[in-house]
């Protein structure tokens, strides 16, 4: 019997009824499956190693949610940094969307997560110890035998081992990777959250890894829905050739081999992630049947040379250059310290017979991976005394600190209105690196 006809506006993974279809889809073997192998070894070998590597003495990326420290290659960013966090965020969004908007969804089909593990790690398994795609589809429509059970049951607990492999390696990033092996030599029962949320995401990616696979793409990720608003006809997209429809054997090779299950051959479709495997599948026909290949091929819609030259990808490029240049001007100008003014929680001033006292708090930071030592000085020197238990602070890389300070004064020199200037020096080079930190000084009412 003859294969169905996959029409352009039917969900290719859902049967007519709604139900899910299992997709199989086979090997192939060609110039982009072998690149395509090459791209997904380098991502999952970065992806893995990095939490392990350290700059500057600090761990290469480590996003310290409940301390709002994040370090990005060398980088400590704090949740007071937004400007910079923004650069980072809004910039690589708008790379997104150029790169889209010229080379396609190269994204989803080379470098997506979702994507590397489930064709690199996860159908590779199953090709191990399940066999081939035919094999594979005829295992589903059999009856449950030991021999396939077996088969099954190793498959689905290899899956498990990756998928907590994945999952401890993804909270290395969020929980340091030292701190986490610490954690984990120390038992489950000592650390009974963070254990209840590795098994977690060790379920979670076994369930999109293992079974939801393409269901994800196809429903959940916005991305798909939209690429319409970035791609335009001269976006590069893996393309059916009309005019060669005639070479076409109807072998249905293409469909067989895409992930998502869709027929190339009706079009640009959103479930179409540009994995290119339809491509080598085409070929590798072609070249049977003795007919050129690019049957199916990598391609700009209007089949014209990329032109980076259009107006919208000359804004795209306008502003990630804009963000570049922001972020680059924001971290030279970013200080080793951060150092906040704040009035202590207490009376707002004290008050003898002669002298009137308030009482200030430094919130200082030591921002980079250097000790730094820190001291005091007024610019009201000749009316304002500073009296702290310490006449200097040393902090190490990423200490905080508050520093108590009483700014004490004579009554016959206070009046309203008059402000405290402080300044914070590098006592080891007397260099000032904080703006001048101004309060207003309290009193009572001159007489």
């Amino acid at each position: 019997m003859a294969k169905k006809q996959i029409s352009a506006d039917q969900i290719t993974s859902i049967d007519e009824r709604g139900n899910r279809l299992y997709l199989q889809p086979a090997e192939v073997t060609g110039i982009y499956r072998t690149w395509r192998t090459r791209v997904q070894i380098l991502l999952m070998f970065v992806f893995i190693i990095t939490p392990w590597t350290t700059i500057n003495g600090m761990q290469s990326i480590l996003l310290n949610i409940p301390d709002r420290e994040f370090f990005i290659f060398g980088t400590l960013f704090r949740a007071h940094n937004a400007p910079l966090i923004f650069f980072l965020i809004f910039g690589g969004a708008i790379t997104l969307a150029f790169v889209t908007s010229i080379w396609g969804r190269v994204w989803c089909g080379w470098a997506c997560p979702q994507t590397v593990f489930i064709d690199g790690v996860f159908r590779r398994i199953e090709f191990w110890i399940e066999g081939n795609y035919l094999a594979r589809r005829k295992m589903q429509t059999e009856p449950l035998t030991t021999a396939v059970a077996l088969k099954k049951t190793l498959k689905w607990f290899l899956f498990l081992i990756v998928s907590a492999a994945i999952a401890h390696s993804f909270l290395a990033y969020f929980v340091g990777a030292k701190s986490f092996i610490h954690i984990i030599e120390n038992g489950p029962s000592e650390h009974l959250t963070l254990f209840i949320i590795a098994q977690f995401f060790t379920l979670l990616f076994l369930f999109d890894f293992g079974w939801f696979r393409e269901q994800f793409c196809t429903i959940m990720c916005p991305y798909g829905r939209i690429q319409g608003l970035l791609l335009d006809k001269n976006s590069l997209a893996v393309a059916y050739d009309e005019n060669r429809k005639e070479d076409c054997v109807k072998c249905n090779r293409c469909v067989s081999a895409c992930p998502i299950g869709i027929d190339i051959r009706n079009g640009l479709q959103m479930e179409c992630i540009a994995c290119t495997a339809c491509i080598d599948a085409c070929d590798e026909i072609m070249e049977k049947v003795e007919k050129p290949k690019g049957l199916v091929k990598y391609t700009t819609l209007d089949h014209k040379p990329i032109q980076l030259t259009k107006p919208r990808s000359l804004l795209y490029m306008l502003i990630i250059l804009a963000c570049t240049i922001g972020l680059i001007y924001n971290l030279a100008v970013k200080k080793h310290s951060e150092v906040f003014l704040m009035r202590a929680k207490d009376e707002p001033y004290k008050a003898t017979e002669t002298d009137i006292t308030n009482h200030y708090k430094i919130h200082l930071t030591n921002q980079s991976f250097a000790i730094h030592k820190y001291k005091i000085t007024t610019e009201n020197s000749e009316k304002i005394e500073l009296i702290s238990a310490e006449t200097e602070v040393t902090l190490k890389p990423k200490e905080f600190k508050e520093w108590h300070i009483f700014a004490k004064m004579s009554k016959v020199e206070f009046k309203k209105n008059l402000k405290i200037k402080l300044k914070i020096y590098d006592s080891e080079n007397e260099k000032e690196f904080s703006k001048k930190l101004e309060a207003e000084f309290l009193g009572p009412s001159p007489e």
